[in-house]
């Protein structure tokens, strides 16, 4: 019978699902802003607001693509992180959505544009910031799960 190795030990199902969810999200964004790079800039989130649009300036494709090159990857190994499950996945996942949204949850504090609603801003901001703390905490706290012993 073999001997379980470390690499073996997963971490618990809620904190795969929280940086899943959160990659998703970041997928979804990185690849409407390739598939549509136009659109995204106008539209981003949809419903509505038009929160990249809404920082003033003009329409620039290779700005847009590269965001969401960045978004798509990041997302991407948040996902295969989460499925993987492993400590270590789970860390190196959590340090690249920290090390993503925190500079850019710092640009949105420094840089809040006057004609963006005050939902759109805390929405906007205070999501950057969410995504940052789950990756602070995962990267802190992604242990492997515990095995009950009777």
């Amino acid at each position: 019978m073999r001997q379980p190795s470390p690499h073996d030990a997963r971490v618990g199902a809620g904190w795969r699902v929280l940086l899943a969810i959160v990659g998703g999200l970041d997928a979804g964004t990185g690849g409407w802003a390739l598939i549509d790079p136009r659109g995204w800039w106008d539209k981003f989130p949809g419903f509505g607001h038009h929160w990249v649009s809404g920082q003033g300036g003009v329409f620039n494709e290779h700005l847009a693509s590269d965001a969401g090159a960045g978004f798509l990857a990041v997302g991407l190994l948040l996902v295969v992180g989460a499925v993987i499950g492993t400590p270590l996945a789970m860390r190196l996942a959590a340090l690249a959505l920290l090390v993503h949204a925190l500079p850019h949850f710092i640009f949105h504090v420094a840089n809040s544009p006057e004609h963006l609603s005050g939902g759109d801003k805390t929405a906007g901001t205070y999501g950057l910031l969410g995504e940052a703390v789950i990756g602070l905490i995962t990267l802190l706290g992604a242990q492997p799960r515990r095995r009950r012993t009777y």
